[in-house]
């Protein structure tokens, strides 16, 4: 393809993990000149090892990767007519395109793309012999160490990386059969009604459209909302549920959990409540997310901190039913203290994203229970966010 002469073959990862070797192990980027690939990232390593031992449905797509010295052969196996085949006439260029590569040990290979898949593959089959029989897909190309030859690779890895488009994170969560939470968030999409696609619609990021007076928020928002509100932050668990494999009891259970959580919004919040009682050609959402800000709860960043906090309460004890109702007494007008400039520019007509602890802890202050963590200075940070050194924090309810 192109000017690049190129093999697909098939290995197992134990052959992956004896012959593709770290660059680093082949030589020192002394300096940028000579660098042909990204720095590897233990914990992306970790993962796709934990990947490889825990999901039995596993699988790579193919790894690209440079050879070098030695003396590789190649093989060809002819492809002819067969009588049992009447109908199969095989090109020319087809007649010799299977065969066998045969490398005598000396050569030299390292990934020029899918460096992390081969570091991960590693210690899966350190962890879990059986993955060492497992096939995988690689794709060799030719590698000069000159200063030619490395330019020519990286341009091939930049290539690889720079064409090849990311799926969305919202994308992913519509995708996913893994992670619990976006196992949830789709369950709730196709079986609780105030939550059904039209209200929450599949967005690249959790920012709602400008233009979108139907949704409460967005696929990416309700994931988030999931994830706050399934289970504590530095609970281990955690991470075991985003990259599963799933189980249904943890589906089921946090289901359940935020079905109760948006049921009392609807009965504590009578906006939701109005949202949630109408069809979404109505664009009822869209009378409280406006132009001069509108309702906390209708920007997921204000969905999101307010989630929070009372994830925070449940921690401490608090029931769901008491933690929304004392929440929901606050003030939810964007526009307005403490909101204005916290969450909303109203100069300019924007959210503001970076203030999430500053949110959730003033929720926490405006229904009177102690911040988180015990420390936090509040009223620095809100004086900070206003740019305001007299600014005094808003009353307890």
């Amino acid at each position: 393809m192109g000017d690049w002469w190129y093999y697909i073959a098939v290995m197992t990862f134990r052959d992956v993990d004896r012959w593709v070797k770290p660059v680093a192990d082949i030589h020192q980027p002394e300096d940028l000149k000579t660098w042909i690939q990204r720095k590897i990232t233990p914990e992306r390593t970790q993962h796709i090892a934990d990947y490889l031992v825990q999901q039995k449905q596993h699988f790579f797509n193919a790894i690209v990767v440079g050879i070098y010295e030695g003396e590789p052969e190649w093989y060809p196996i002819q492809v002819g007519t067969n009588p049992a085949m009447p109908k199969f006439y095989p090109q020319e260029k087809s007649k010799g395109a299977f065969g066998f590569l045969l490398l005598n040990g000396d050569e030299k290979i390292f990934a020029i793309d899918g460096q992390h898949r081969v570091e991960g593959i590693r210690p899966a089959i350190v962890r879990k012999e059986e993955l060492s029989d497992d096939q995988q897909c690689v794709i060799f190309v030719s590698h000069k160490e000159t200063v030619m030859g490395r330019s020519r690779t990286r341009r091939l890895f930049s290539t690889l990386n720079k064409y090849a488009k990311p799926v969305s994170k919202g994308e992913l969560v519509a995708l996913n059969e893994d992670d619990t939470f976006a196992i949830v968030t789709r369950k709730l999409i196709d079986q609780y009604r105030p939550l059904n696609i039209l209200f929450v619609p599949l967005t690249k990021n959790a920012n709602i459209p400008l233009d979108n007076r139907q949704c409460v928020t967005t696929v990416l928002g309700l994931y988030d909302l999931v994830r706050t509100l399934a289970i504590e932050p530095g609970d281990p668990r955690r991470r075991k549920l985003e990259i599963g494999p799933s189980q249904s009891e943890w589906v089921s259970q946090i289901y359940d959990q935020f079905r109760e959580f948006w049921d009392l919004l609807k009965e504590h919040v009578e906006e939701f409540e109005e949202v949630a009682n109408s069809v979404p050609a109505l664009e009822i959402a869209g009378r409280y997310r406006t132009r001069d800000g509108g309702h906390v709860l209708f920007r997921p960043v204000g969905m999101k901190a307010f989630a929070q906090a009372a994830r925070i309460l449940v921690n401490r004890g608090s029931s769901w039913r008491n933690a929304v109702a004392s929440l929901s007494q606050t003030s939810l007008d964007l526009n307005s203290p403490p909101w204005a400039g916290v969450l909303w520019n109203s100069f300019g007509h924007r959210v503001i994203n970076k203030n999430a602890k500053l949110a959730y802890n003033l929720f926490l202050h405006m229904a009177g229970e102690p911040l988180a963590p015990a420390g936090y200075e509040l009223l620095n940070e809100y004086r900070r966010s206003l740019d305001d050194s007299t600014a005094t924090l808003p009353r307890v309810q």
